[in-house]
C-alpha cells in the first residue's frame, strides 16, 4: 500500500503527528518531521511530501499570523481544516519531583499556554525549543535531570517519561486548528462554506466599508480580518470568510475583487467545527 508522505512541524507523539493522523484517518500515511513552519512550507513546495499539515490558531494563544504568510510565500492551497484537543502536561523521568526541577522545555506556544502554571511554580525556569514531543525526546535520550517537558501524554508514553502535573494549559478548553494544505489547488467541494484569502488592504477607509457591506449583502460572516507581519510594511491583510453556500464566497470575493490588490484565494472549503469554549456556547448548543 503507497503511504501518503505528510510534512508535519514536530516528531512522533507530537501534536502535529495526531492531527495528520486524524485529518487522514484510514489512509496509510508517512509523518516527515520539519524542525519549523518555514521548513515545513518548503518541503511541500518542493515535492518532497505529498502534503503537509499546520497549526494556524489555539484559542488561547490565538491565531498565528506568520503562518499565513507562509502560505501566502509558498503558493500553498488549504484543503480542509481540522479542530484538535491539546492536552498539555509536565512529564520529567521517573523520580523526579516538580520541588526538584529546574527548567522546562517546549514549544514557545505551549509555554505560553500554561504560564499560569508557570507562574504558580517561580523556580521552575522556562526554555523554548522547536517541539513539546521532542523536548521530552530530548529529556530521555539526554537522561536530563532536573528537567521537564510540556508536551501531551502520547510523549510521556513514547519517551517514557512520568507525568507530574497533568492538564496544565490556562484553560481545559484548550484546541488548535490545523490546516491540510497542498501544493495544487484542491477542487471546491460542494459543501464549502468557508473561504481563507490574503489581499492588501484598500488604501482608503471608504473601499474597506465598500468591502464590508459587500461581504453583508451577500450574507457572508467575516469571522477573521487581521493585519499579517509583514518585514515590508506591506498592509497584508488575511480574512476568514464564512457563508451557508460555496456560491455566496464566490460571488463575494469576485466583487471584492476589484476593491483590493493581490487578492489571493488560500482556500475554498468545508468549515470544521469549532469547540465549545464557555458554559454559555454549550447551553446554547444544547437548546439547538
Amino acid at each position: 500500500m503507497n503511504r501518503t508522505r505528510i510534512a508535519i512541524q514536530g516528531g512522533p507523539a507530537s501534536f502535529h503527528d495526531a492531527a495528520a493522523r486524524q485529518l487522514l484517518a484510514g489512509r496509510s500515511v508517512e509523518t516527515v518531521p520539519c524542525t519549523t513552519f518555514r521548513s515545513l512550507c518548503a518541503s511541500l513546495q518542493q515535492a518532497e511530501v505529498d502534503i503537509a499539515v499546520m497549526a494556524i490558531e489555539n484559542t488561547l494563544a490565538g491565531s498565528l499570523l506568520p503562518n499565513y504568510v507562509l502560505l501566502q510565500e509558498h503558493g500553498l492551497h488549504i484543503a480542509a481544516e481540522h479542530w484538535m484537543p491539546i492536552d498539555q502536561n509536565l512529564m520529567a523521568l521517573p523520580g523526579q519531583s516538580i520541588a526538584s526541577l529546574q527548567t522546562v522545555l517546549s514549544h514557545p506556544v505551549a509555554l505560553a499556554q500554561c504560564s499560569g502554571f508557570l507562574q504558580q511554580h517561580p523556580h521552575l525556569h522556562p526554555q523554548e525549543t522547536h517541539d513539546t514531543a521532542d523536548s521530552a525526546k530530548l529529556i530521555q535520550e539526554q537522561q536530563l535531570q532536573h528537567t521537564a517537558a510540556i508536551a501531551g501524554k502520547a510523549a510521556a508514553a513514547l519517551y517514557g517519561l512520568e507525568i507530574l502535573a497533568a492538564g496544565i494549559a490556562e484553560s481545559a478548553h484548550n484546541h488548535t486548528r490545523f490546516l491540510l494544505l497542498q501544493r495544487e489547488q484542491p477542487a471546491i467541494p460542494a459543501t464549502a462554506n468557508k473561504a481563507i484569502l490574503t489581499f492588501r488592504k484598500p488604501l482608503h477607509t471608504a473601499t474597506l466599508t465598500l468591502l464590508l457591506s459587500l461581504l453583508q449583502k451577500h450574507q457572508v460572516e467575516l469571522a477573521l480580518l487581521q493585519h499579517l507581519p509583514s518585514s515590508e510594511e506591506r498592509g497584508d491583510m488575511v480574512a476568514e470568510l464564512e457563508a451557508e453556500h460555496v456560491e455566496q464566497l464566490q460571488e463575494a470575493i469576485a466583487q471584492v475583487r476589484p476593491l483590493v490588490e493581490e487578492l489571493q484565494v488560500l482556500g475554498l472549503l468545508q468549515k470544521a467545527a469549532r469547540p465549545l469554549t464557555s458554559a454559555s456556547e454549550k447551553e446554547t448548543a444544547a437548546i439547538r
